[in-house]
């Protein structure tokens, strides 16, 4: 007994998460019905565009974008409509077995999906392929949208073992955050948001191994470029994370003849070129008002930003008051269209592991100083992560709230997940990646309560979605 215990608590993070994580991406895969998860529906339909060839979308006109699709593609209604908003409500068999017998049409009509239509193509390329193999091995649209919830799965899940195995900071709580069932929900969707998440997670990960010592190689530092610019290009908010990588190195080297100033830069001189390039060519020629005659205006909320500049911080005081209860749940788990809560009891349970995580990683610098990260990247990291939370609410008052209204709308938990990894940075350096504790014993301690956290986890996860759909 005491052999299979010591056994148990040496297994390595990397083991112990992929197990766990298959478990929950299986559980969603299996659970959640299709359509189920927010806007599923338009993050499909970009899917089978891009599918079709269609890197870049179509302006119908200046009320709709999207372009054309086969001519019996679900619409939001046909997608187990009766479930949406009505956590209460279960699913209908027959309407599900039609709906699964729906083959694709070789017909093409217009299909509006204005919010997803300005976005790259890059995170959808897996789905895309998947739905192409689909279309011409005669499956239904239900079975390529599975098929494309698998894909999206396992390549998120793979992204984000990857991570904590090349981790060398805050492994347990990168560990953590890649557990998190909103996360999981995302994964196994059509969403680009789990992709997007997960190489966020990659991208702070190696940012974790730079150090004094080890600097990164010129294609270390392309690597991390182009990640941030398949970031950016993806989610614009994360443009600002691509500012970090300017605190990693220390004040001589920016006033040296040295190459490491110029490595920093990369990322974000390669992040506004993605950007403006896609910019120009994607989001321009597609871009619509959101919200069109409830009073929202792009240009008109940012003159009235410009003009009310003390209004702000009323404005954010505002929102955060209003929302930041729900948004945390949201970032934790709230699943289905924002209808689906876990217990009360699951969300202090995860308060509780998260300050514990953050305690821990934290601990070997408060105990020896010279672990610790150095003062000018604590400072730009948390910079640039507070820059761009402050970009993702800007962005969602501009384009989805009324001009000069008192709170923010639209901002929901899950859109600050790709922020997250970056505090990573802020932990101390452990000896080996994938490493939790310099100290043996106090990794397997930490193993044992990770490992017991994710049982409730994948149980909790599981029996949710089972009570809510089924």
């Amino acid at each position: 007994m005491l052999s299979t215990l010591r056994s148990a608590l040496a297994l390595s993070p990397v083991r112990v998460f992929m197990f766990f994580a298959s478990m929950m991406g299986l559980a969603c895969i299996l659970l959640i019905p299709p359509g189920q998860m927010p806007d599923e529906r338009n993050h499909f339909a970009r899917i089978v565009q891009i599918a079709q060839g269609g890197f870049v979308g179509i302006k119908l006109d200046a009320a709709q974008a999207g372009g054309y699709l086969p001519a019996n593609f679900p619409s939001e209604a046909e997608l187990l409509n009766s479930l949406r908003f009505h956590a209460e409500t279960k699913v209908d068999m027959n309407e599900l077995s039609a709906l699964a017998a729906r083959p694709w049409d070789h017909r093409q009509s217009w299909a509006s999906f204005g919010n997803t239509v300005i976005y790259a193509p890059i995170t959808y390329l897996p789905g895309a392929v998947v739905t192409f193999i689909g279309r011409h091995t005669r499956a239904t649209i239900i079975q390529t949208s599975i098929m494309v919830h698998v894909i999206n799965a396992v390549i998120s899940i793979a992204l984000c073992t990857l991570a904590i195995a090349l981790a060398r900071r805050g492994v347990l709580y990168l560990m953590l955050l890649a557990s998190l069932p909103m996360v999981m929900a995302l994964n196994a969707s059509c969403s680009q948001d789990g992709l997007i998440f997960a190489l966020a997670l990659l991208t702070a990960s190696l940012l974790t191994r730079i150090n004094t010592l080890d600097p990164g190689s010129t294609r270390f530092w392309i690597g991390i470029a182009c990640l941030f610019a398949v970031l950016t290009v993806s989610k614009p908010p994360l443009l600002l994370c691509s500012l970090i990588p300017l605190g990693l190195f220390p004040a001589r080297e920016w006033l040296g003849s040295g190459r490491c100033k110029y490595l920093a830069v990369a990322p974000f001189v390669a992040s506004i070129v993605a950007f403006l390039i896609w910019q120009h060519f994607g989001m321009t020629p597609t871009k619509v008002q959101f919200l069109d005659g409830s009073g929202t205006s792009d240009s008109g909320q940012v003159h009235w930003v410009l003009t009310h500049p003390l209004s702000l911080p009323m404005l954010a005081y505002t929102t955060l008051k209003v929302n930041l209860g729900h948004n945390i749940h949201e970032f934790i788990g709230v699943l289905g269209w924002l209808d689906t809560l876990f217990p009360a009891w699951f969300y202090r349970l995860v308060y509780v592991t998260i300050l514990a995580t953050l305690c821990f990683c934290a601990y070997p610098a408060i105990r020896n100083r010279a672990l610790a990260q150095n003062g000018r990247t604590v400072l730009v990291t948390v910079l640039a992560m507070l820059l761009a939370v402050g970009a993702v609410y800007f962005s969602l008052y501009v384009i989805w709230t009324p001009v000069g209204a008192p709170i923010i709308d639209g901002v929901q938990g899950r859109y600050f997940l790709p922020i997250a990894p970056f505090l990573a940075l802020l932990f101390p350096l452990m000896p080996r990646a994938g490493q939790l504790s310099p100290s043996e014993s106090t990794q397997r301690w930490a193993m044992l309560g990770m490992t017991a956290f994710l049982c409730f986890d994948v149980v909790t996860l599981t029996s949710v979605l089972a009570a809510r759909f089924w």
